[in-house]
């Protein structure tokens, strides 16, 4: 016997309620599962259908949400959260359509805020100024350097086009080289080889190249060609691969955004404590915890780094800092 349409009306106002709740995710699954096209008459299957996609769709939706604000939840650079939110569910939302284009431009879009933000940052630019015409810390197998920073990070064969570049500001370098600045200055820290920073900026420039696949006009470079030719017929790896690069982008940044370094003299070793006088002034004593058995083999007198969170201060590391030794 059939039922009226108002109270059909209400099982589907009922029906939308459950599937609010995550905790409901299975009962939406079922109800597909039971009701699939196959198992329904013509007359109803694709009202039916279309009502349990729009379900479904907005479970998962709201579940990604969640995914993202979990992700991004203490990532230092507050003023960019809301935007990295929006970007990280347009990225999850083209993976499920397989549009592998749009999902490059959005992991892309994350990458490039973050890496913006630095570059307009004055104490980033000051660095990077103070220290772009220094050697940098890689070495040829003779020991010699082999380049400036500035020349790694305007990284050109091209003799004109570099002379044209360095005078340039850091908010006015092309992407790729402001990621360069960001990947020495920050992601390693000024402490990585050649080898490992070239492969860590070779996988965010492939994620540099693949952003606009489906953007129209414009010929790509025979190098752009080569590196988009390799991607595609794998891109079903690369899924994962610009996820996880996204991941470990975030990650190392909100660790350097965490630490802060300040640099003190042991003045007492002692069974049952360390007492240290900070280069500031303060006095600071270690007598528990891991650190206190690190800093016990420590001698009087030695000069030792400290690592605090910027945000909750607490000591992260110490460390012996090496000094040459005088004749």
């Amino acid at each position: 016997m059939g039922q009226n349409k108002e109270q059909l009306n209400k099982l589907l106002d009922f029906i939308d309620q459950l599937a609010k709740d995550k905790d409901n995710a299975w009962f939406v699954r079922e109800l597909g599962n039971r009701y699939g096209i196959n198992n329904v008459k013509p007359s109803i299957s694709a009202d039916l259908n279309t009502r349990i996609e729009e379900i479904y769709e907005y479970c998962v939706e709201r579940v990604i949400r969640e995914q993202a604000t979990q992700f991004y939840k203490d990532f230092p650079i507050t003023d960019l959260t809301s935007q990295l939110i929006e970007d990280y569910c347009r990225m999850e939302r083209y993976r499920r359509q397989n549009n592998f284009g749009d999902f490059c431009l959005a992991v892309f879009q994350q990458v490039e805020n973050i890496t913006n933000w630095f570059c307009l940052r004055q104490k980033f630019i000051d660095l990077y100024v103070s220290k772009r015409d220094e050697d940098s810390a890689f070495k040829d197998k003779e020991g010699n350097p082999i380049s400036t920073i500035r020349e790694l990070i305007i990284n050109t064969k091209e003799k004109e086009q570099y002379e044209k570049r360095k005078s340039l500001q850091l908010k006015d370098l092309f992407f790729n080289e402001k990621v360069r600045a960001l990947l020495y200055f920050v992601f390693f820290e000024e402490k990585t080889t050649k080898y490992t920073f070239e492969s860590k900026y070779s996988e965010l420039n492939e994620l540099y190249q693949c952003r606009n696949l489906n953007h129209r006009g414009g010929r790509r470079s025979e190098y752009q060609e080569d590196i988009i030719s390799n991607i595609l017929p794998h891109q079903y790896l690369y899924y994962l691969k610009f996820t996880g690069l996204l991941v470990g982008y975030v990650e190392r940044i909100s660790v350097f955004m965490a630490r802060k370094e300040t640099m003190g003299t042991i003045v007492n070793v002692l069974p049952s404590a360390v007492f240290i006088k900070l280069d500031n002034g303060e006095n600071l004593t270690i007598d528990k915890g891991k650190l206190f058995y690190k800093v016990r083999l420590f001698a009087k007198n030695d000069r030792i780094s400290i690592e605090r969170n910027r945000i909750t201060n607490e000591i992260i590391n110490v460390s012996r800092i090496e000094t040459e030794s005088k004749n």
